[in-house]
């Protein structure tokens, strides 16, 4: 039945992604080849052309489906709700896997990302959707105060984000992420915008 077969592939399409992931994530992209794929996956190279063209096809679906942490910030109702999301977020900076492969893996993405439109469009579109569940949590934060200006809730929005992408960009190049100073700099703005000292929930 199409329907079944539909479902049929689906399946195997996604059977492919857990495995590239899981080889991407141990060997890098660059080491990493459609047999390595293949083998992980159970599958022949065969029915991996099938559904992808090259494996930067692959890593490109694969960052398509990527959680960019925007639904957690979606869930943001309050600024507890929101230095506890930060101060997690940063706190996970500072564990990259033991061998750094993450950290490799997501350089060599970026170089990719570099040369590859398609890459490219597909991480700009990931950075937009973070943007904007940051910003609008902000919002929701500093309207429930009521005591800030929009340019200055803005300011806020920016500055949390770009902590953020410094303390995974120090992560990723392998320097010290400087976490608590990080997390000293979001709990002051948190602060601006909720008017008050408060502690995260735990």
């Amino acid at each position: 039945m199409p329907k079944r077969d539909e479902n049929h592939m689906a399946a195997v399409r996604q059977q492919i992604l857990d495995a590239a992931r899981a080889v991407f994530e141990h060997k890098g992209v660059a080491d990493a080849s459609m047999n390595d794929v293949s083998t992980q996956a159970g599958l022949s190279v065969g029915s991996i052309y099938v559904h992808f063209r090259s494996k930067e096809d692959v890593l490109l679906q694969l960052i398509e489906t990527a959680n960019v942490n925007a639904t957690p910030f979606d869930e943001c109702q309050s600024a507890a709700d929101m230095l506890a999301l930060v101060e997690r977020l940063l706190k996970l900076q500072e564990r990259p896997d033991a061998a750094n492969q993450a950290a490799r893996t997501a350089l060599e993405v970026a170089a990719i990302t570099r040369r590859n439109p398609e890459v490219q469009a597909v991480v700009s579109k990931n950075f937009k959707n973070l943007r904007r569940a940051v910003l609008d949590a902000v919002a929701r934060i500093a309207s429930e105060a009521g005591h800030l200006e929009k340019p200055e809730v803005l300011a806020i929005g920016e500055s949390l984000l770009s902590l953020l992408i410094s303390a995974q960009a120090q992560m990723l190049i392998g320097v010290p992420t400087n976490t608590e100073a990080k997390m000293k700099s979001a709990r002051l703005m948190i602060r601006m915008l909720h008017g008050a000292p408060l502690k995260p929930k735990r």
